[in-house]
């Protein structure tokens, strides 16, 4: 009986291991399932303009817009989704160019085409107020669509958002500038682990297959994510372009974060005058994924706060 169990026990765990480096992305498609099954997240798609954006969506309540940041996808924000979806209607896209969304390199993907396309996209889900998040460019877009349609966003969650000056500041931007690299863009699969720890705090144990897997789109992806890249790099710090906003904000960092330093939340805090700043010790770049629990306990204690937390759109 016993060795029965441990052979119950034991035969999952060898198939796991053995689909882990036999068939990496199969691995990596069942995990990613798993994942936004537990978050209670759905694949969705819908056509905007002859662009069709796939989404996640899950949950009830308030809608919660989520923006991924560079490089990334939908399922950055699959791990935190689990805690916010007993609350809100979370509604996740691949913005164009990541994730399963269509590449054309012949479209602009600066941050004004980028908030168009995310107005677009929630306006063909009839949204007309919501809350609203985002990582790293994300988060960007995020405040900037707070800024040019405050009257749809009951509220802004900006999680290391690269929105500010200070993103220029970084030691990894400042590198860029000497060698031309961009660290966070990836030629080779091989390269996707290096990638990874720049973005984390702490390295957490990822997969072999989940690396490959994002490996292999991140080296295919390369060339248009480059000219992304320099399509962002450029752009206007927000603090350039408004000031003194009154978008209720919760503005998060990372202490560790090596992509937007830390000090940004401060420049933030000066447009975003109603905001409550959290900063997340030992974190890095993607609180979401990092320190998922903490995130969505922090951004829900900032809801409730909200007098407008409940007073919008339910669908």
């Amino acid at each position: 009986m016993v060795y029965l169990l441990l052979c119950v026990v034991a035969l999952p765990l060898v198939a796991a291991t053995l689909l882990n480096y036999l068939a990496p992305l199969r691995a990596f498609a069942w995990l990613r399932d798993l994942g936004r099954r537990a978050a209670g997240l759905r694949l969705q798609r819908i056509e905007v303009r002859g662009q069709v954006f796939p989404y996640l969506e899950g949950g009830s309540g308030a809608p919660l817009v989520l923006v991924h940041g560079f490089t990334a996808n939908k399922d950055a924000f699959t791990a935190v989704g689990r805690y916010l979806t007993p609350h809100y209607r979370v509604i996740v896209p691949d913005l164009p160019g990541f994730g399963d969304s269509s590449r054309d390199p012949g479209a602009d993907y600066g941050y004004e085409a980028q908030v168009a396309q995310l107005h677009a996209f929630v306006g063909a889900l009839g949204l007309t107020r919501f809350h609203l998040g985002g990582n790293s460019m994300g988060g960007g877009i995020a405040a900037l669509y707070a800024a040019l349609h405050p009257q749809a966003v009951a509220s802004l969650w900006l999680l290391d958002a690269a929105a500010t000056q200070e993103v220029t500041q970084s030691a990894l931007y400042q590198d860029f500038l000497v060698t031309g690299k961009f660290s966070l863009l990836t030629e080779t699969p091989q390269d996707h682990p290096q990638k990874m720890a720049l973005v984390f705090g702490k390295m957490p144990f990822i997969p072999w297959a989940v690396h490959h897997a994002l490996g292999v789109q991140a080296a295919a992806d390369y060339p248009l994510h480059q000219q992304i890249f320099h399509a962002i790099r450029g752009a206007t710090p927000l603090e350039q372009r408004v000031e003194r906003l009154e978008t209720p904000a919760l503005i998060v960092t990372g202490t560790l974060d090596r992509v937007v330093p830390p000090a940004a939340v401060e420049t933030l805090a000066k447009v975003f005058v109603n905001h409550r700043i959290v900063s997340m010790p030992g974190v890095g770049h993607i609180p979401m994924v990092e320190a998922p629990k903490q995130t969505a306990q922090d951004y829900l204690a900032f809801a409730a706060e909200q007098p407008d937390s409940i007073a919008i759109e339910r669908r």
